[in-house]
């Protein structure tokens, strides 16, 4: 099974599409960069939150009257990764915290994933490595949900989120994702590349009741999988 091209994939257009019936975000948008070739594979809620970063009416008018690259970025800072288009880590990190508020607001679970290959093939260079990493994150947002987020926040080290899913939930996510990698041929520069990864989860609030806490014992999970040879899913002890 081999996934020779990400951009092949395309959204579903309707809820972008929707966005031209806001008037703000109907002036001089270009909707097709966004649902056409070169969309960004990201949420109408990043798209929102970014919006409401701006701090006046004029700002956003004059954001909006720009391309798409424009668009994703804010005071110079790319939203986006742009090799695997996760989000970047401040940007991430932003949207955390905010979920743990509302978990707290609103009385309900969630989960923080970690994921990390548990080796780096060799004798690849930077393209091959980019072409890898691209196609890595393709595979976790099939499998996963669209509600869920995904952020890139250290070379082959992604976090997710994962929306009102309390650590059962998660464990089954989680262990679907790693089978996929595992199982999986990446293709890179006409040979087989194959790797395992190691994820580790923790649920707010079974694990963790703040924001520092909930990281802390989702990396301990991640270095329980590691410890225990990888290629595994473990929850904090």
């Amino acid at each position: 099974m081999y996934f020779d091209n990400c951009q092949n994939t395309r959204p579903d257009p309707s809820p972008f599409k929707a966005l031209t019936s806001i008037p703000y975000l109907s002036h001089g948008l270009n909707m097709d960069h966004i649902v056409g070739k070169t969309y960004y594979p990201m949420t109408f809620m990043a798209l929102l939150l970014h919006l409401s970063l701006m701090k006046t009416e004029n700002a956003i008018l004059n954001m909006t009257s720009k391309n798409l690259n424009d668009l994703l970025n804010y005071k110079g800072r790319l939203m986006f990764d742009r090799v695997t288009q996760t989000l970047q880590r401040d940007f991430f990190e932003y949207l955390l915290d905010l979920e743990v508020k509302k978990a707290v607001r609103y009385l309900y679970f969630f989960s923080l994933m970690i994921l990390q290959r548990d080796t780096i093939p060799k004798d690849l260079n930077q393209s091959e490595e980019d072409t890898l990493l691209k196609r890595l994150s393709f595979l976790m947002r099939e499998e996963i949900r669209g509600t869920d987020i995904i952020g890139r926040i250290g070379h082959d080290r992604f976090f997710i989120i994962l929306d009102q899913a309390d650590f059962q939930a998660s464990f089954k996510v989680g262990e679907r994702v790693r089978e996929r990698i595992e199982q999986y041929a990446f293709r890179v520069d006409g040979h087989e590349v194959m790797f395992t990864t190691s994820i580790g989860v923790a649920c707010f609030p079974t694990h963790a009741s703040d924001l520092e806490t909930l990281i802390h014992k989702a990396e301990v999970a991640l270095n329980i999988a590691k410890e225990g040879g990888g290629n595994k899913i473990c929850l904090p002890g």
